[in-house]
């Protein structure tokens, strides 16, 4: 199994929906050179050490998998086959949700090439 960050737009830029000092530190990206800086900040800021890659400028990957704010996808054999989402009260994940169904994922896999 492979995991990746992709670093979408800012959800809350200085410069476009800003919500405060500590969340809305850096501004929207105009280009993918600026982008592809953020999320080297981001990285070395919280010494994120999961693989990142950033989406296109005209944002392919948020369009085609609506992943504003931000969200967690499995993706098998180039399918979408999970997609946790956060609750429409809390904008909380189900971590306990996401844990068995990745459980029960790899159990069936490694079932299937035993």
């Amino acid at each position: 199994m492979r995991l990746l960050t992709i670093y979408i737009a800012e959800a809350h830029a200085r410069d476009q929906w800003p919500a405060g000092k500590t969340i809305s530190c850096v501004d929207q990206p105009k280009t993918l050179e600026q982008r592809l800086e953020n999320a080297r900040q981001f990285k070395v800021k919280f010494n994120y050490e999961m693989p990142m890659v950033v989406d296109s400028m005209d944002n392919t990957f948020h369009r085609t998998y609506g992943s504003w704010p931000f969200r967690f996808y499995v993706i098998h054999d180039g399918k979408l086959v999970f997609k946790a989402e956060p609750g429409e009260t809390t904008y909380a994940y189900d971590w306990d949700e996401l844990d068995t169904w990745l459980n029960d994922f790899c159990r069936e896999k490694t079932r299937h090439t035993s």
